[in-house]
């Protein structure tokens, strides 16, 4: 029987760790929490293979370390308020004007300005999806209506379920995620034009959060920033924190039309980016050959990753265009919480998907690494099965 748990639930990983949970008033729910985990491996931070966030696997970009190097004794000044240099470099990137884009700490701290700068009120959001959407949505007053996605299908939009949700429920407001997080399909372009044509008769905000389609190499064809940039019905959220690497450097970015822009810069810091993140964005987004190397190593290590985990008894992963995998575990006969915490004991993070209201204990969701993090992950899983008799 699936194991209900509460939205504010997650599993204990220490007495030290369950202390600092009760003196938070919100429970971490993400991945990559290497500064936890390490306590209960009792491994440094080098030791730990992370699979719970889905950071590309290629590590940090050679050419963004110099840059960072380079400009630390820049660190002395205030950073660029209007981060001019990394403005223009994503201006290029999207091929959109510079005054339809704003940098900030994250493409979490950019929800939460896009919905207040739109007056969001009630917000259609599938279901599963990432969780920040729907706290984001409770933090700035709105509510959040859920669109449930088909398990059937892989958990893939129905476009026209989605234009009747919008209707019967009288939206103001909707979240798109492509590629999906967790599923990790991607919309395709009939898709995306049904959705968009859909908004030229209706009152509704859109925003698409397109933080995984950097990983696509075609990616930039299955975008909304052409349109955010001119409507403002439309936006569009993007993270370089994923494709480039930097997580712990914290840099999204909004394309949206120019007066949501020109609201959102007016409300907030002024030194919402700090100097050495710019830096990295401008950085990044110059080095090709970074890009290119992605493109052609993605699709072999997550096609890899795929079939190893097929051959394990139990295990059923979710095909995905993105950097990571949705893993059907329930009929391992454990928990994804016992999953996570026998993975943990080895070293190895993934993601529990019970904070995703619909999944429950039935799935994890995994990273594609290189094929010696693979190996070493499904060796962990073949030890986990032994255990249980399944192998």
């Amino acid at each position: 029987m699936t194991e209900k748990r509460t939205i504010m639930e997650q599993p204990v990983i220490s007495d030290r760790h369950n202390e600092l949970q009760k003196a938070q008033p919100v429970p971490y729910r993400h991945g990559g929490d290497v500064w936890g985990a390490i306590e209960v491996a009792g491994v440094s931070v080098t030791e730990i293979l992370d699979l719970s966030a889905n950071i590309n696997y290629l590590g940090l970009s050679h050419q963004v370390k110099k840059a960072i190097e380079e400009s630390i004794d820049q660190v002395v000044h205030y950073p660029d308020p209007q981060c001019r240099r990394l403005i223009d470099a994503l201006a290029d990137h999207f091929a959109v004007s510079p005054d339809s884009i704003c940098a900030g700490n994250g493409a979490v701290d950019l929800l939460d300005h896009w919905l207040h700068a739109v007056k969001a009120r009630r917000v259609l959001i599938p279901e599963p999806a990432f969780g920040q959407y729907e706290r984001a949505v409770a933090a700035q007053g709105g509510e959040a209506v859920r669109l449930q996605l088909e398990e059937k299908g892989h958990f893939r939009l129905d476009v026209e379920a989605w234009r009747q949700a919008l209707q019967k429920e009288n939206c103001d407001a909707a979240i798109l995620c492509t590629p999906h997080n967790p599923a990790g399909w991607v919309w395709t372009a009939e898709e995306r034009q049904a959705v968009l044509t859909h908004l030229t008769s209706a009152p509704v905000r859109l925003l698409v959060d397109e933080s995984f389609l950097d990983f696509l190499p075609d990616g930039r064809l299955l975008s909304c920033c052409a349109e955010a940039a001119k409507s403002d019905q439309v936006a569009v959220l993007y993270s370089l924190t994923k494709f480039f690497a930097i997580p712990g450097l914290r840099l999204g970015a909004l394309i949206a039309h120019r007066e949501i822009i020109n609201a959102i810069v007016r409300r907030r810091d002024p030194w919402v980016v700090n100097h050495l993140a710019q830096v990295a964005g401008i950085a990044a987004l110059a080095d090709r050959d970074y890009h290119r190397k992605t493109w052609e190593g993605l699709p072999q290590e997550r096609d890899y990753l795929f079939q190893r985990l097929r051959d394990l008894p139990g295990l059923s992963p979710l095909p995905s265009a993105a950097n990571f995998l949705l893993l059907r575990i329930e009929e391992s006969g454990l928990s994804s919480t016992e999953w996570t915490k026998r993975l943990r004991r080895r070293g190895i993070l993934v993601r529990n998907c019970n904070t995703f209201l619909s999944l429950g204990e039935r799935y994890l969701r995994l990273a594609v690494r290189d094929r010696a993090a693979t190996n070493r992950l499904i060796d962990a899983m073949r030890a986990v099965l032994a255990e249980e008799g399944m192998l």
